[in-house]
């Protein structure tokens, strides 16, 4: 089966831009002083920072010389202010601001993907994993879809034909080598995917997050989510996969707990003591109300949806469009072009 690659592009960018950056920026305190060894972030003789770009675009190559996708897609997302933010103010608010090397960056990365002949996509309405998600959903039918990204949330998109590759630190991915792959039995070379990456399927989510697929924006409606300020229910957290494995849906969980007597009440708190093994009651916490906080069911609700990835926005290209072709020649005009000296050497 023919395989398309969808990779998020703003994930790999930022981990690219951090990854190659000087002692001094990495050891330094304060912005300001790490704005005073900007000019040592590596840049093309017209001044162009291209740290972040380096790096990327070697991996993207290595990845169509090595892994050879016949399709591939490369999502970014365009701004903060989406319909996610428009549902929740605070949504990813506590973020700082991109520092300006990187920023720049984005723009330049995207240029010269788009000038490559790759298919790139954003937008201000969409983040990058909407996109990703419509994609793979669209056309996992007809491909073998890899989503290669750090983001966890992308776990909830992984289906039969759809799998999650998440590149790792060198000793998560020895951790996760040696007790699932070399306990399965798995012949990484035949599996064919990039060094320090691991493949989720619906099979390992299950194992490793606690949770099936489907359930992961279930599972952040009640434990939060930090890295984008998903509040999740105060209180909750370590019961939240033994509910989630009784119950189902954050929805179902509700169904069984609202409008009982305390009596009830105190019947369910002891069966998910004696059945769960939920030694701390999160009762309370679920169903907490408040005039003036977000607390309890509401938060839970507004928290699964902005957990979840929607799927099925307009595609307005077809497969054929992301072709994981490229022109050698205008690669070297581009390495060129921006004091890369090894890249267009592939």
């Amino acid at each position: 089966m023919k395989e398309l690659l969808i990779i998020d592009g703003s994930s790999m960018l930022v981990t690219c831009y951090y990854a190659n950056l000087p002692i001094e920026i990495k050891t330094a305190k304060t912005d300001e002083e790490r704005e005073k060894y900007y000019y040592k972030i590596l840049h093309s003789k017209n001044g162009e920072y291209t740290n972040a770009v380096y790096g990327m675009l070697g991996i993207i190559i290595r990845l169509l010389k090595n892994q050879k996708p016949n399709y591939l897609c490369v999502c970014f997302d365009q701004t903060r202010d989406t319909f996610r933010r428009e549902m929740y103010k605070d949504y990813k608010g506590q973020r700082a601001a991109a520092p300006s090397p990187l920023i720049e960056q984005f723009h330049t990365i995207e240029n010269i993907l788009s000038e490559l002949d790759f298919t790139v996509v954003y937008d201000n309405t969409y983040e990058a994993d909407v996109w990703a998600g419509s994609i793979a959903k669209k056309y996992c039918d007809k491909v073998s879809v890899k989503l290669m990204t750090k983001d966890h949330d992308y776990l909830q998109l992984v289906e039969k034909n759809i799998n999650v590759w998440m590149p790792l630190s060198e000793d998560k991915y020895k951790e996760l080598k040696h007790n699932i792959y070399e306990r399965d039995g798995v012949d990484i070379k035949a599996m064919n995917i990039p060094y320090r990456v691991f493949e989720y399927t619906e099979e390992y989510v299950k194992e490793l997050e606690g949770v099936l697929p489907k359930q992961i924006p279930d599972l952040k409606a009640i434990v939060g989510d930090m890295s984008d300020n998903i509040p999740g229910v105060k209180g909750v957290s370590k019961a939240a996969i033994p509910l989630l494995n009784e119950y189902k849906t954050v929805e179902k969980l509700y169904e069984a707990i609202e409008g009982h007597s305390k009596a009830e009440l105190n019947e369910i708190q002891k069966y998910w003591k004696e059945s769960l093994g939920i030694k701390r009651s999160p009762m309370k916490a679920l169903l907490n109300e408040s005039e003036i906080e977000l607390v309890g069911k509401k938060a839970a609700m507004l928290s699964k949806v902005l957990a979840t990835i929607k799927t099925d926005i307009p595609i307005p290209f077809s497969l054929e469009n992301m072709k994981a072709e490229y022109d050698q020649e205008k690669l070297k005009e581009i390495c060129l072009r921006y004091d890369i000296k090894t890249i267009g050497k592939y």
